[in-house]
């Protein structure tokens, strides 16, 4: 077996994420970021390959797609080498493969996050109350200013432990909210101190093909403790409750008190652990 980087080898690529190398190609561009990727190939054969992107809060994540498990140490070892700095990978706890790869390869446990489904009914009956201050609005994305909700969603992000030290991408962040298939104003809405004018809190729930996902929801620092995110989080469910699924997915750490314990009231449907690894 040898490594190679990636340069524009499509079409020997494209069967092992069982595409065309134009989709490929496309997904490419489409991401956040250019990859790096690099291939492993047996007897002339691709039977792997690694693909790296740098996200916006400076983290190295890498995925693979592997036919040959023993494609897994040379590939991230290339990877390694060539970046000279710490990698990262998310992997489901029942992807036992893969976690066994990557722990052979050094990766250890950085983060962990249970994902859940959660019915919309019981979520809008347990924030059936929730209100807004006076002084305050809602506002879809698409009528907010998108250089100010640029900065906010970097504010926030900033907060969240998983995404801490975000600095997002200005041009990937315009394409997100204009050309993205799973962005709905409905269900990505921006909180307003009308006194002030400063942007306060957002909602993010994505219109996926599979279903909606609650990606977001927080104030900044010096509007917590104030109804504002339940309001949103309430406006956003019950736009997203109207696009055809009786239930929406999203994910949390089990050390966040204010959100998991409220998950696990619900009674909403455990998806299971998603591992955040990190090497070097």
């Amino acid at each position: 077996m040898h490594i190679e980087p990636f340069t524009d080898q499509y079409e020997l690529a494209a069967p092992l994420y069982g595409v065309s190398p134009e989709e490929l190609r496309r997904g490419d561009q489409r991401g956040e970021g250019s990859p790096r990727r690099w291939l492993a190939f047996r007897g002339g054969n691709a039977v792997g390959s690694a693909t790296t992107r740098l996200r916006p809060d400076d983290r190295m994540f890498v995925d693979f797609e592997c036919r040959d498990l023993s494609a897994y140490g040379p590939l991230i070892d290339a990877a390694a080498a060539a970046l000279g700095r710490s990698l990262y990978a998310t992997v489901h706890s029942d992807d036992r493969v893969l976690l066994v790869a990557l722990r052979a390869a050094a990766f250890t446990t950085d983060f962990v996050a249970e994902g859940f489904r959660v019915s919309f009914g019981r979520a809008l009956a347990m924030i059936d109350r929730a209100w807004l201050p006076p002084g305050f609005s809602i506002h879809p994305a698409d009528t907010v200013d998108e250089g100010r909700l640029f900065t906010l969603d970097n504010t926030v992000r900033h907060d969240v432990p998983v995404t801490a030290g975000w600095r997002g991408d200005r041009d990937w962040f315009h394409e997100e909210l204009v050309e993205s298939p799973p962005f709905d104003p409905a269900g990505y809405l921006v909180a307003i101190d009308d006194r002030n004018g400063e942007y306060v809190g957002l909602v993010t729930i994505w219109r996926n093909a599979t279903g909606p996902r609650l990606g977001l929801v927080g104030v900044i620092r010096q509007y917590r403790n104030t109804p504002i995110a339940a309001a949103l989080l309430k406006r956003a469910l019950t736009a997203a409750s109207g696009w055809g699924h009786g239930s929406f997915v999203t994910e949390t750490s089990q050390a966040n008190t204010m959100v998991y314990p409220r998950l696990k009231r619900l009674g909403a449907e455990s998806l299971g652990e998603y591992l955040r690894l990190v090497r070097g």
